[in-house]
């Protein structure tokens, strides 16, 4: 699929609109963290708390601060790689390297200063993209798209309170960058995950919610 803009109807308001089979998977130019995200993904986020399926991504925040300890991520809750990794950001001349491309974007909004990031997709795509804090993202190239998931089986925390390293290890996996939806689409049919995509261009938005 190339066109990023669901149907809409006359008077529909996006942000509370039912997704359907040919959207449900992308989240488009309505404000990201206020869209209903598909069923399964609902569901299995609100497994991964403990908790009950949360419609957006915004609810989904919500419910990892109250259920972690309240508060938003800090530089040492990313999920840091003391090994060489596809998945880098510099900032002020250095290097860090993640396990999850997201964490650069986060670093940018946590610093509030330019960071430049690198990452490869799946099938080896390098994608290139300069984060300034919570206000933009430019990417190499334009289309580039990230994904948002879980893993399908994932089961709620034995003691019923998830530590943030809990909802990294389920999610990590899951945050990817792709050059295009079409590529997303492909990667999304070949693994056992609820997902969904959106363009890269608006990931600042996700993280200046998770930083706030």
């Amino acid at each position: 699929m190339t066109d990023d803009s669901g149907a809409r109807g006359s008077g529909t308001d996006d942000r509370t609109r039912e997704p359907d089979s040919t959207t449900d998977r992308w989240l488009s130019d309505v404000p990201v963290l206020e869209t209903q995200l598909p069923s399964d993904l609902q569901t299995a986020l609100g497994r991964l708390l403990g908790a009950e399926p949360v419609e957006t991504l915004e609810e989904w925040i919500a419910a990892v601060r109250r259920r972690t300890g309240g508060g938003p991520i800090a530089v040492d809750d990313l999920c840091h790689a003391g090994e060489e990794t596809a998945h880098w950001g510099e900032l002020d001349g250095t290097r860090y390297r993640f396990r999850c491309f997201y964490d650069a974007v986060l670093l940018s909004a946590l610093a509030e200063r330019p960071v430049a990031i690198r990452t490869e997709s799946p099938d080896g795509t390098v994608i290139e993209a300069r984060a300034a804090g919570t206000t933009g993202l430019t990417t190499t190239p334009e289309t580039a798209v990230f994904s948002f998931g879980v893993d399908d089986s994932v089961e709620p925390p034995s003691n019923g309170e998830p530590s943030h390293a809990d909802v990294y290890a389920a999610v990590c996996p899951y945050v990817r960058a792709f050059p295009d939806r079409e590529a997303y689409e492909r990667w999304a049919d070949s693994v056992s995950a609820a997902t969904v995509a959106m363009p890269l261009e608006g990931a600042t938005e996700l993280a200046a919610a998770l930083t706030d």
